[in-house]
């Protein structure tokens, strides 16, 4: 029992660092705890939800809704969307590409991660997989030249180079050749 007051103090402190990161829009993973050795922890930053679009939806015969956040990196905003009838029939924001993610046969991919790159090759924009919740990825880009790369959880990769004009919004399908090989 002797460890315990420090162990208390040391849980209370990581509690405080916990509640501040919450805060300031920061993930905090917890790696080790143990009282002998040096703490660690992991810490990834988290793009804020700038806004939400609202689903409709017919959840047991009761009508019901919920959000899909607007997440905004720099300059860029994005959304995932595209799970179930009721996210295929929204209306969503006139972002200039909508990015749509399949495999081989057309069965639609989540949880693919995004790099988009400027005509430059500097990279301006990386969504993890845990963001891209639904097959269709929106993204708020200004016209111009992008390379975009689209990785699925199995590493395997698409990348295509797209241009984006003025005033539309163009509709880019990633479709892998390989059927996804994990779980």
């Amino acid at each position: 029992m002797r460890h315990a007051p420090m162990f208390d103090a040391k849980v209370s402190r990581l509690t405080k660092t916990y509640l501040h990161a919450l805060a300031i829009g920061v993930t905090i993973t917890l790696i080790s705890m143990g009282l002998a050795n040096s703490k660690a922890l992991a810490i990834s930053s988290s793009p804020p939800i700038v806004d939400h679009v609202t689903i409709q939806s017919q959840g047991d015969g009761f009508p019901s809704s919920y959000t899909i956040p607007i997440y905004q990196v720099g300059d860029i905003r994005f959304l995932s969307a595209g799970i179930g009838l009721e996210e295929r029939k929204a209306a969503y924001p006139s972002f200039p590409l909508k990015l749509i993610f399949a495999q081989a046969g057309g069965a639609l991919v989540a949880g693919v991660s995004v790099t988009v790159q400027d005509a430059s090759g500097t990279e301006i924009l990386k969504i993890s997989g845990d963001q891209v919740s639904g097959p269709w990825l929106f993204l708020d880009l200004i016209p111009g030249t992008y390379r975009v790369t689209a990785a699925r959880g199995d590493g395997n990769s698409v990348t295509k180079t797209i241009q984006l004009q003025k005033g539309s919004t163009k509709s880019i399908h990633l479709h892998w050749r390989s059927p996804n090989k994990q779980g």
